[in-house]
């Protein structure tokens, strides 16, 4: 069973520009701890911190996107983070969770949980009627968590990270 949300240890809001910085080190940190057995260590061990965050930059800038953050007030920075839109693949009736990480020490708080309802009331809010995620097939980890959100199964495609090559497994919810 998934915790509710500790309020008074964390809080989520929307990103800011400011934070693009912050978030690329929190994506750097969570793959390094997800993703540490499923792809090869020299590709986890070489992101470039610098280099996501300018990414991170331009991702903020899309107005028609979701971007939440979630910030551990104990700790005073950031632990997680998400964002969304429209899918890439399905059209604009679809939303898409396209990035949801969080950090080891901050899981199993109610923090995906939490990103993960107010990523759907988003789209709820755009006439989205639906909404897939992709995840990495080997992810046991967020599988479970998708399985506990109830999306189901979807699309198989095969893919790759940095040239090494992975099947990312789609799922879906078709009702929000």
């Amino acid at each position: 069973m998934l915790a509710r949300l500790d309020l008074e240890r964390f809080s989520i809001r929307a990103a800011s520009l400011g934070d693009a910085a912050e978030i690329a080190r929190v994506q750097t940190h969570s793959w390094r701890e997800s993703y540490r057995g499923i792809l090869p260590d020299h590709i986890l061990d070489t992101m470039d911190t610098a280099r996501r965050a300018a990414m991170r930059r331009e991702i903020l800038l899309d107005a028609d996107a979701l971007n939440l953050v979630a910030y551990d007030t104990t700790h005073r920075e950031l632990v997680g983070f998400c964002n969304a839109g429209p899918s890439r693949r399905q059209g604009s009736r679809v939303g898409e969770l396209y990035e949801i990480y969080i950090v080891e020490r901050a899981k199993r708080y109610g923090l995906g949980r939490e990103l993960f309802d107010a990523t759907a009331a988003w789209c709820r809010s755009r006439g989205m009627e639906s909404l897939i995620i992709w995840v990495l097939e080997a992810n046991a980890h967020a599988r479970r968590f998708y399985e506990a959100m109830g999306g189901r199964e979807g699309t198989r495609v095969h893919s790759s990270v940095r040239g090494f090559p992975v099947v990312e497994l789609s799922y879906v919810w078709d009702r929000l």
